[in-house]
């Protein structure tokens, strides 16, 4: 038997599985069948952890695999997810994060919340990545205003709309993810003003669908507003989730994200070695 410990950032959920690795072959194949809310026990990925708890900071790394298989570069909810994780387990505040999208300092900070320090957004065309010849800042796609920016190693084309609510965003969401613009695919994510901040949903590549939360979306749309001088440097910014919870995004002057929010254990168990 494989154990794994489930916990969830905000509402996003994931699949802890830290033991037995090599036990595993196909890592894609186990998240197709256990993220599967019918049939499995049911994810917004799995994150396969390794750790190296003799460094100081301790040091993890992270390898995430979405429903589809597909292989996450970073989540910034999973991320906090694992941070919290090594931090229960060793008793540490501080945790050094290695993912596929780069390396990330976490701490843990006030009321348990996860703190996890990203590098810059990018709006330049190969990073997104998207095809154009500049950066696709407020363009026109399916009728919707969108700006494409790569945070913490995401894809996510970003559009500020009136009602959230609106069911056509979602029809919209489907066709934008599957553009040729996008070569990867993208996330899409809506934002609309709120009082004291702003409200999200986020259409995730690789989950196929909505998830409660999405934090590279959160430090997205920061971004987005940072660029356009709709907030200040080191500004904390509110960004409600699709699940009711916050995430808190500020961004120094140098365009660094330090992104903040709640994670938490929902139970352990283990499955059938695959």
């Amino acid at each position: 038997m494989i154990p794994f410990d489930k916990y969830h950032g905000a509402g996003n959920d994931f699949i802890l599985i830290h033991k037995h690795l090599d036990r595993i072959s196909d890592r894609s194949k186990l998240a197709i069948a256990q993220c599967n809310r019918e049939n499995g026990i049911g994810a917004d990925g799995i994150l396969f952890l390794t750790i190296e708890s003799t460094l100081s900071p301790p040091q993890i790394t992270m390898d995430l695999r979405q429903p589809d298989g597909s292989v996450g570069p970073m989540c910034g909810n999973a991320a906090r997810c694992a941070v919290k994780w090594a931090s229960e387990l060793l008793n540490k505040e501080e945790i050094i994060l290695h993912t596929a999208a780069g390396t990330f300092p976490s701490k843990i900070v006030d009321r348990g919340d996860v703190q996890v320090e990203m590098e810059p957004s990018t709006f330049e065309p190969k990073s997104v990545p998207i095809i154009s010849d500049i950066p696709f800042i407020d363009q026109d796609m399916f009728g919707l205003n969108i700006t494409a920016i790569n945070s913490g190693g995401v894809t996510q084309a970003v559009i500020f709309v009136d009602d959230i609510t609106d069911p056509i965003l979602l029809d919209k969401a489907f066709d934008i993810r599957h553009s040729n613009m996008f070569p990867k695919g993208t996330n899409v994510t809506f934002a609309q003003k709120i009082q004291n901040g702003f409200k999200q949903k986020t259409f995730e590549r690789g989950v196929e669908g909505v998830t409660l939360a999405c934090g590279t979306g959160a430090c997205a749309i920061a971004s987005v507003l940072h660029h356009s001088k709709q907030i200040k440097p080191n500004q904390s910014i509110r960004i409600n989730q699709e699940g009711g919870e916050d995430l808190f995004v500020t961004i120094n002057k140098t365009g660094s994200m330090i992104l903040r929010g709640p994670a938490a254990k929902q139970f352990s168990g283990e499955i059938p070695q695959p």
